[in-house]
């Protein structure tokens, strides 16, 4: 469909990329660190970039890294917002405003006591996603990071990755 000279992408198109980004975090905030799981999400070679550049490729690596990662935190919360979906190529690309918090160490009741229990940051999300027979699924998800506040800055950039 064509409007005012830009090119309108389909809903039902910008529905499904949306659910796919917002699955992969959900994934994230459940600890569901299953290959099968990230398959549903990822391109068998799909990338996620972290903002300390570290890069993972494919879902058991990707699943891997961020199990060994999130083992530090005691529960994680993203929240994504204003996803803007466009065509790209044969697939679709997505940016999303992204509020992260992570709770460090053992705090099974999530309370903060202070600046020293938490990492939080805000950033912007640009996903990359194919279209396969199973559906839409992320080649490339780019994670840059806006602002933070909180402590472990040095530890949340030590993350397993590529460089």
């Amino acid at each position: 469909m064509v409007g005012y000279g830009v090119v309108m992408i389909d809903s039902e198109l910008a529905a499904e990329a949306v659910h796919v980004l917002n699955r992969y975090f959900r994934l994230l905030d459940e600890r569901s660190f299953e290959v099968a799981r990230f398959s549903e999400v990822f391109d068998s070679k799909g990338v996620v970039l972290r903002p300390n550049g570290t890069s993972m490729v494919g879902p058991g690596e990707i699943v891997e890294s961020h199990r060994a990662s999130f083992a530090r935190f005691a529960a994680t919360q993203h929240l994504l917002t204003g996803h803007d979906v466009e065509l790209e190529g044969d697939g679709v690309s997505v940016r999303a405003n992204l509020v992260a918090m992570h709770l460090w160490g053992e705090n099974p009741h999530g309370v903060i006591g202070g600046p020293d229990d938490f990492f939080i940051a805000g950033a912007v999300i640009t996903a990359s996603l194919l279209p396969t027979s199973s559906g839409l699924r992320i080649a490339h998800l780019s994670n840059v990071n806006i602002w933070k506040g909180g402590s472990g800055f040095g530890s949340m950039a030590a993350t397993l990755g590529k460089p």
